[in-house]
């Protein structure tokens, strides 16, 4: 039964992040999340973890000509809240803390690869840590950790 209950898990999860993804591409396509084009890679729900790949576009970069931090941090805040939207269900679940440390560039042309585990999915807190790789080395660029308030959505005004 447990075994079913991953699968079925799995299924659900996958379908629902990437209907996310969709809708950033479509209907946000003006927003930060919609202009970064975030592309699901892979997901597991037994592990609760996802991984996401941001191409680094030519307005993503900074003075130096590589990848702002802000974009950075951008795309770290896109990855956790697309898994903790999926762990918090129908609740709200808003960012209250995301702090990033910054390793080495990202260059602009390349991808920034975002692999995000989950450390505690609580009832009414959820901690996640990342890191972000630059997909053509294989090297971390940065890592972050992130904190969300889940908010039943019963509750809200």
């Amino acid at each position: 039964m447990d075994r079913d209950r991953i699968i079925s898990g799995q299924i659900q999860m996958e379908t629902r992040i990437k209907s996310e993804i969709d809708t950033y591409l479509r209907e946000q396509a003006g927003s930060v999340n919609g202009m970064m084009k975030p592309e699901f890679v892979d997901c597991s729900f037994d592990e609760k973890t996802l991984t996401v790949a941001f191409p680094v576009l030519e307005w993503e970069k900074n003075r130096v000509g590589v990848m702002h931090g802000g974009m950075i941090t951008a795309a770290f805040d896109i990855a956790t809240g697309l898994l903790v939207r999926f762990l918090a269900d129908k609740n709200f679940a808003p960012t209250i803390r995301l702090e990033t440390v910054f390793l080495r560039p990202v260059p602009i042309g390349d991808t920034f690869v975002v692999h995000v585990k989950t450390n505690l999915a609580g009832r009414k807190l959820t901690h996640l840590y990342c890191e972000g790789f630059v997909k053509s080395t294989g090297k971390l660029a940065a890592t972050a950790t992130s904190s969300y308030f889940n908010e039943p959505t019963s509750e809200r005004p």
